[in-house]
């Protein structure tokens, strides 16, 4: 065969491959096509879940598919981290929940997963600080009292924390460093039964998400000491942080977001990101949100991921150095 017939050839076969390829691609659906699912890893009723069904509300507007909330509490958190970690990369399930299962959990826990391989991080959608909390019936109004009354009494002040490991504890470990007191430490499965026992008197005071807590809050029977973060909460602007209370190391920002399994492709994470951008721009989404003692605060994939690297540096070798284990 002559140089002019195998051009010949192979132009026709450019020619009838041509739309075989262009019909393999348009024969893609565009994402999404059907219900996107949203696991999250703690029991239906709490902050996170609510804040997961907020966005999954909003979602098929914009989408123009249904988006489900699924609970897969349990294991602190190991166990929807597990599930997301393990479903298909497509962009159909996702996982709302916090930065502390890929900053602070891998050092203390055993995990069937590995957070920084097996899930991509998607968009930030909320933040909220920890709080330092008592019974309203008590006469402290500020952290510095508390840290008074506390310090000539070691160990005599029961303290709820959150479950070990998490970073709601680590906020009350580094309370008691800086500030040089003892307190027993409760620890609680959850918010829930921690703000019982220090509604009944069974503790003398509690470290928590503000989410958990707003609601006793609003109502007067908790009284905020100071928060947790750099800048003053806009539906707590009288509580003082902590940094301005005279702790300026107990900064404890508990950041919750969306995260997919890895190898999901780069347009559909993108999408999801704008989306949920859009979604947390709208009045109503952050009146919600605010109620739920949060701030909507959304991110870009990259801003996103970076912000575990910043805050892997910053808490997991305290969390090596406390030996402690969750499983």
């Amino acid at each position: 065969m002559s140089v002019l017939s195998r051009h010949v050839v192979n132009l026709l076969l450019v020619a009838i491959a041509a739309p075989l390829f262009a019909a393999s691609a348009t024969a893609q659906p565009a994402y999404p096509d059907k219900t996107i699912r949203i696991v999250v890893p703690f029991n239906a009723g709490g902050p996170v879940d609510q804040l997961a069904r907020v966005v999954a509300a909003k979602l098929p507007l914009l989408l123009g598919q249904p988006a489900i909330v699924e609970n897969r509490g349990g294991a602190a958190t190991i166990i929807g981290w597990d599930a997301v970690a393990k479903a298909p990369a497509d962009g159909y399930t996702l996982l709302m929940a916090g930065v502390g299962g890929r900053t602070i959990l891998p050092s203390v826990a055993n995990l069937p997963y590995d957070p920084a391989k097996d899930l991509t991080p998607v968009t930030r959608v909320a933040n909220s600080p920890n709080v330092f909390v008592v019974n309203a019936s008590r006469p402290l109004k500020t952290l510095k009292e508390f840290v008074a009354f506390a310090k000539p009494q070691p160990g005599r002040l029961n303290a709820g924390l959150a479950a070990p490991g998490t970073l709601t504890h680590f906020a009350g470990t580094l309370l008691q460093r800086d500030a040089g007191i003892a307190l027993t430490e409760v620890p609680y499965r959850g918010g829930a039964p921690a703000v019982t026992a220090l509604l009944s008197g069974e503790i003398d005071f509690m470290v928590a998400d503000a989410g958990a807590v707003m609601p006793y809050i609003q109502a007067g029977k908790l009284t905020v000491l100071a928060v947790a973060d750099s800048r003053r909460l806009p539906f707590l602007p009288l509580v003082p942080t902590a940094p301005e209370a005279g702790f300026p190391n107990l900064v404890a920002v508990n950041v919750y977001g969306l995260y997919a399994p890895a190898g999901t492709p780069k347009p559909v994470i993108d999408r999801v990101a704008h989306t949920v951008d859009a979604i947390l721009k709208q009045a109503d989404v952050q009146e919600v949100i605010a109620k739920l003692g949060m701030v909507a605060q959304s991110s870009t994939p990259e801003a996103f991921e970076t912000l575990h690297r910043e805050q892997t540096l910053l808490w997991a070798p305290l969390a090596k150095a406390s030996g402690v284990r969750v499983n």
